[in-house]
């Protein structure tokens, strides 16, 4: 049913709903909880002033429409020429809904494309983190070298074990990052 934004709490009370769906102008749905205590209509209807609807949804508690009621005069604002005929206001509606729809894909499509991104430089800092991991382990090699070299002859075994642990790091298996390099 087509309501006036004015009316609309009054259309709802008929419902009496658990919660409300709001479909707004950008074609996104918002849900919309209604008090069950206290002045739980005038709070709704500040909620509902504060959000560009088309479509508003009274849902009961499991979550079923128990009714739905349209914005009247979201086409009339836009064509606010008393002459137009009836033909052009419900091409308008048709052309609104369109714009909706289009919006909402447009919208889901940047989501996938920002969760793409956000995957993509989980994976930069992570070879970064290797990177980083790598030039500290041969800072801490370098460091080893230089002290062993400084080193007075007589810990000669001391160099021996250095050169065998240094050995054994370069002949271990190689790890395999995400990417299989």
């Amino acid at each position: 049913m087509s309501v006036d934004r004015a009316n609309v709490v009054e259309q709802l009370k008929k419902f009496a709903p658990a919660s409300l769906k709001c479909v707004l102008l950008d074609g996104t749905d918002k849900a919309v909880a209604v008090p069950k205590a206290g002045n739980r209509w005038a709070r709704t209807q500040q909620v509902l002033d504060s959000l560009a609807w088309v479509t508003i949804e009274a849902l009961d508690k499991d979550g079923r429409t128990l009714g739905v009621v349209e914005d009247e005069s979201e086409a009339g604002e836009l064509l606010d020429d008393e002459d137009m005929p009836s033909g052009n206001i419900a091409m308008a509606k048709v052309m609104l809904e369109v714009m909706r729809t289009t919006m909402k894909e447009c919208r889901s499509m940047t989501d996938v494309v920002v969760q793409g991104q956000a995957k993509l430089m989980d994976s930069v800092a992570s070879a970064m983190q290797y990177m980083a991991d790598s030039y500290k382990a041969a800072i801490q090699n370098a460091q080893a070298s230089v002290a062993v070299a400084a080193a007075p002859a007589e810990s000669a075994e001391m160099m021996q074990m250095m050169q065998m642990a240094m050995a054994m790091m370069a002949n271990q298996p190689k790890k395999v990052g995400p990417g299989g390099t």
